[in-house]
């Protein structure tokens, strides 16, 4: 794909300047206007690392496919906008080549770039994961298998094309279904019988983009649905060892949607053999620096993967990470890509943080929303939002629009934490017409 550099508002860089290059950003869902939030305000990990990296006297520049899917959100911390084609690590080393000074560091927070940021780094000798291993293949298939390889737990799966004929599930049902290359934000369920299957291969067949002009491969994850309680490990890897800052308890929605709808982040790990398993499984994928999100299920003979991301969790978790264990995780990515030492441990931090969602369960347009600045007084509430607002229309669930706004609260306990934020949760309305199928 041939694009043209775009520069974009910011500061002229001066000869000798040092650059923090982001590759991609994620983009966070905030309030749909000023009074439909309170509290802190969240930034998207990649965003806020470009804050950490401003505050160390770097100059930063983000690489885009496509400079309008971000808006103005932001400007404040970029320096330099680049178009160019961020999956393609020699396209990444043709764009940062005229900003003049020094690249120290280049890295990318958004799934499907991992790759192609770390290859680009590994060019120049900077700091960051080694390129072409399964934790950054931006493939479920090719992840498991590595795993499967090195004999830790994943549930049976197949992978198959989304336009397949008479598409059935080989390893039974109820299944896990989810896209390849989606990190399980787009077109996810589980589904109970072919129909269903078959309906949601139809749905991800359909659909052209993740955005960012980044297509879809078509190619569907079938795995079989493991119960039991769900986890998430969140940390980095430095000197090819694990640090796990703090482990999550996941509650999903209730089937056939297959989406958070709240965690609880905690110190303590939820069995002994937990961090072993986590380090384990960061091993076989090939994962040796920086950071990571991994999720398993504790099923009848132990932790099982389900999922892993070589970066750190989104905004809301990453909070709760960062609340529970008593560092700023941004600046500690920050310092590992410029070889400093990461801070040491916490001198205090909460015992719980979660966070729930508010979930969008059907398509509509939305009424009326209310209750956001009522909740403000709950004891322990961090950050309460609704995303959207009134005649706004809402997608259908398995799509990231399907979120429609959060809360996140602390407590002295992980049940205390629950509780806050069911309430303040419970005191938040968004009406919602459902749309009447034509």
């Amino acid at each position: 794909m041939a694009m043209s550099n775009a520069v974009g508002r910011g500061m002229i860089p001066r000869q000798g300047h040092r650059w923090f290059v982001a590759v991609e950003l994620l983009r966070r869902s905030s309030a749909g206007r000023p009074e439909l939030g309170v509290g802190e305000r969240l930034e998207a990990p990649g965003v806020a690392q470009l804050e950490r990296a401003r505050a160390r006297g770097l100059s930063t520049a983000v690489l885009t496919r496509d400079r309008a899917f971000y808006g103005d959100d932001a400007d404040w911390l970029v320096d330099r906008w680049i178009e160019c084609d961020t999956v393609d690590p020699s396209a990444i080393l043709a764009a940062i080549g005229p900003l003049g000074g020094t690249v120290a560091a280049i890295t990318s927070t958004v799934d499907g770039f991992l790759g192609a940021a770390a290859a680009a780094a590994r060019s120049l000798g900077l700091r960051g994961p080694t390129p072409d291993s399964p934790a950054l293949a931006n493939d479920e298939a090719a992840l498991r298998s590595a795993v499967t390889s090195a004999g830790l737990a994943v549930s049976p799966w197949v992978s198959v094309s989304a336009g397949a004929l008479a598409l059935t599930s080989a390893v039974g049902y109820p299944c896990v279904v989810t896209p390849v290359d989606g990190a399980r934000r787009w077109d996810a369920a589980v589904v109970a019988d072919d129909h269903q299957l078959r309906e949601l291969a139809a749905r991800h067949a359909r659909r052209d983009t993740y955005g960012r002009r980044v297509r879809p491969r078509h190619r569907l994850l079938v795995e079989q649905y493991v119960h039991g309680p769900r986890y998430a490990a969140d940390g980095y890897v430095t000197e090819g060892e694990a640090v796990i800052l703090a482990w999550s308890a996941q509650v999903m929605t209730l089937p056939p949607e297959f989406t958070e709808f709240a965690l609880t982040a905690v110190r303590q790990p939820p069995t002994p053999g937990a961090g072993a398993f986590v380090g384990a499984a960061l091993a076989a994928a090939g994962h040796d620096f920086g950071p990571f999100h991994l999720e398993f299920v504790l099923g009848p003979a132990g932790p099982v993967l389900t999922s892993l991301h070589a970066r750190p969790a989104g905004p809301g978790a990453q909070l709760c990470v960062d609340h529970v264990a008593g560092v700023d995780t941004a600046d500690v990515a920050v310092a590992l890509l410029l070889g400093e030492s990461p801070p040491g441990p916490p001198d205090e931090a909460v015992a719980a943080c979660t966070r729930m969602y508010l979930v969008s369960h059907t398509a509509g347009r939305v009424r009326e929303v209310s209750g956001v600045r009522e909740v403000a007084s709950i004891p322990g509430l961090l950050v309460a939002e609704v995303f959207t607002d009134v005649g706004d229309a809402i997608e259908p669930p398995g799509t990231p629009a399907g979120y429609i706004g959060h809360v996140l609260t602390v407590g002295a306990s992980p049940e205390q934490a629950r509780r806050r934020a069911a309430y303040a949760l419970d005191g938040i309305r968004v009406d919602v017409e459902e749309l009447q199928a034509v």
